[in-house]
């Protein structure tokens, strides 16, 4: 993954893939690939969290979420 490519589901999914191969040619040490499983793991987190506002906005109209993220 490049660092300005938007993450997804297809994007995380194709990243385990290589690294489990990467891991399974002994291309890494077991300790990287799972420091890769743990930001992957994150990484899918935020995606559900994302997912469950979309659906908290579209579900209840009128509900206000705070955008943390604008925030400073």
């Amino acid at each position: 993954m490049t660092t300005k490519e938007k993450v997804n589901a297809k994007g995380l999914l194709r990243h385990a893939y290589d690294v489990m191969m990467l891991l399974k040619n002994n291309e890494i040490e077991v300790d990287d690939a799972k420091a890769h499983a743990n930001l992957l793991k994150q990484a899918n987190n935020i995606l559900k969290y994302e997912l469950d506002r979309a659906i908290a906005v579209q579900k209840y109209e009128a509900i206000t979420i705070r955008n943390i993220e604008d925030a400073e």
